[in-house]
């Protein structure tokens, strides 16, 4: 039978209590100066790794997001209020970290520079909390050291830090959550429980105001404080206090939305959660939602190599099994839960955009990655018999070959119509262009992807089974370092094949349109609404020391006071003097720009 503390895990332990602990105890991995060390270093290391990835990164992307982010950041940093795209405002909490980057320069390239650096020095503290995680999971220093850094350097990991996303922070708020949970249920002092239970809370409500997916954490969070109250599972100070920390933490949220509500003209709250509930509560939808779940969780399965079903079917053993500890048992629950919460409600609140990664989405199951990795390590760490090993290796690949079929028969027809776009199934993609062939980085393949993805993992349960029951400790540190040199080699490739052409394509929409539209300093831009979505979007945070606006100015709505710029699509109309009939006395044409199809009007 697998141990009890096969989950995270309870009070730490020194290696020399661990079963290889005779030979790796009292070496110098326990001297106290060098686990601070190598944590310091490795985080210095992977930073830098992070900033030479996004080398010529000058603006954001990813659109709306990334500009919706930016927008709360620049008014969260003081500057003068703009238009947010889309109008709606969504959690904060990442603006509200991102934004110094913004008090320091009003030059949007180098303000976008200054986010790259914030993105890398939150993403890089992954490593020390994975490596925490470890070792309350009861696995030795250097194997906790190992694994640790192939989880800071996992893509769904790195791959959202290159972008103006809450997706930065959200593996690191997992790990913590955890952390923070397990350890208020755990024995120990009251002190102890308290601070635990503090970071748990904490993070969960950090959690909530980063993303709409932090409701799933916080409803969670919620419960099961509440059955730890009335349950006795924690000193009632501790539970209480955690609870608190909850509650002030939504009221947060709340207050910083409706600052922002009450600063940008037109906004209105996120319509996420409504999105979700009108779907789930839509019968005729519910094939849709089924379909989009298990494509969710096949992606998560592939994009972890595996591992994530190993550590799944893991979790499930540990809560129907009553002989672990309560803490362990809670742990392994929550980390379900929160799979199977976030998967549905994406696959519900996502819209009908016809593109393939909406069915098989990457994105919001990318932090649990971390979570995940890391425990099936654990277990195959604390797992002596090589017959359990296997039993729970071919587990792992059923549930990843299950999902895979039903994906593929629910969505055959949807995934051929569906438009494929690269930046969306980054993991995929890396994981089909190892199968020779020559379309794998142009085009979906779930066969091509699983079958690459489950012989990693039957790679790492083949290095764990050459460690037999008496060198457990270095076959999983070689499973460590193998894995810490993977996913170094799938973060590369994925920023060179999706990454960079990605920035190269968003170019005209963003900096260059600034170049070509001759943009200066201290304009106040008014946007037609016929021109290019992408621009537009754009521009919201590029304009970063003036202001914009969208209005139908082709269809005879006058431009708002104060705007001194306007640029319209060209269209057919030729010259460019005929673009803007109704423009009023003052405005005069400035340029008009062919090869991108717009012309540009200025006041005075």
């Amino acid at each position: 039978m697998m141990q009890s503390h096969l989950v995270p895990l309870s009070a730490e332990m020194s290696v020399a209590d661990s079963p290889d602990g005779h030979r790796t105890g009292r070496r110098w991995w326990n001297a106290r100066w060098v686990v601070p060390a190598a944590l310091a270093a490795g985080y210095l290391l992977n930073v830098l790794f992070r900033l030479s990835l996004v080398t010529g990164q000058d603006f954001p992307t990813v659109n709306p997001d990334e500009e919706m982010y930016l927008v709360m950041a620049r008014i969260l940093a003081g500057l003068p209020t703009t238009e947010i795209p889309g109008n709606q405002i969504i959690p904060s909490g990442y603006s509200l970290l991102i934004s110094p980057a913004l008090r320091i320069t009003q030059d949007p390239v180098y303000a976008y520079h200054l986010v790259m650096g914030i993105n890398a020095l939150i993403s890089c503290l992954v490593l020390p909390a994975a490596f925490w995680a470890l070792r309350r999971m009861h696995v030795p220093r250097p194997v906790s050291y190992a694994v640790a850094l192939a989880t800071v350097l996992l893509p769904p990991v790195v791959f959202y830090s290159q972008y103006a996303m809450s997706d930065t922070v959200l593996p690191l708020l997992v790990l913590l959550w955890l952390i923070g949970l397990h350890g208020l249920l755990s024995e120990g002092d009251n002190a102890r429980r308290i601070r635990f239970g503090l970071l748990g809370a904490f993070a969960a409500g950090y959690s909530l105001l980063t993303h709409d997916r932090g409701g799933v954490i916080m409803a969670l969070t919620g419960v099961v404080l509440v059955a730890a109250m009335v349950r006795a599972w924690a000193p009632r100070i501790a539970t209480a206090s955690a609870l608190a920390v909850l509650a002030v933490m939504f009221c947060v949220k709340q207050l910083i939305t409706a600052w922002l509500m009450a600063r940008i003209d037109g906004a209105r709250p996120s319509q996420v959660a409504n999105a979700v509930f009108q779907s789930l509560e839509n019968t005729a939808l519910l094939r849709r939602t089924v379909m989009r779940m298990t494509g969710h969780l096949w992606y998560f399965m592939t994009s972890t190599w595996g591992l994530g079903a190993l550590a799944l079917v893991a979790c499930v053993y540990v809560v129907c099994r009553r002989r672990f500890t309560l803490a362990d048992r809670v742990s392994a629950f929550l980390m379900v839960a929160l799979l199977a919460g976030v998967a549905l409600a994406g696959a519900a609140g996502l819209p009908p955009d016809r593109r393939i990664d909406t069915i098989a989405y990457a994105r919001y199951l990318s932090p649990l990655a971390a979570a995940y990795v890391l425990v099936a390590v654990a277990v195959l760490y604390h797992l002596r018999s090589r017959r359990k090993v296997l039993i729970l290796g071919a587990a792992a690949c059923g549930v990843t070959l299950a999902l895979t079929g039903v994906l593929v028969h629910m969505a055959a027809r949807e995934l051929h119509r569906s438009v494929f776009v690269s930046w969306g199934l980054p993991d995929a993609s890396f994981l089909s262009s190892l199968w020779k062939a020559k379309d794998n980085w142009a085009a979906f393949h779930a066969g091509r992807t699983t079958a690459v993805a489950l012989a990693v993992l039957v790679a790492v349960l083949l290095l764990r089974l050459v460690g037999g029951r008496h060198r457990v400790a270095l076959a999983c540190g070689a499973v460590g370092l193998a894995l810490t040199v993977f996913a170094g080699v799938a973060t590369v490739a994925i920023t060179d094949h999706v990454t960079k052409p990605w920035i190269s394509w968003r170019h005209g929409d963003a900096t260059g349109f600034l170049q070509a539209a001759g943009i200066r300093p201290g304009d106040r831009l008014v946007m037609d609404s016929g021109l290019r979505w992408e621009t537009r979007m754009a521009m919201s945070f590029e304009v970063l020391d003036g202001r914009v606006w969208t209005r139908e100015l082709a269809k005879y709505a006058p431009p708002p006071a104060g705007a001194t710029v306007a640029v319209l699509p060209l269209g057919n109309k030729s010259p460019g003097e005929d673009s803007w009939p109704a423009a009023p006395p003052g405005w005069h044409l400035d340029r008009d720009v062919k090869a991108y199809g717009y012309v540009v009007w200025r006041n005075g």
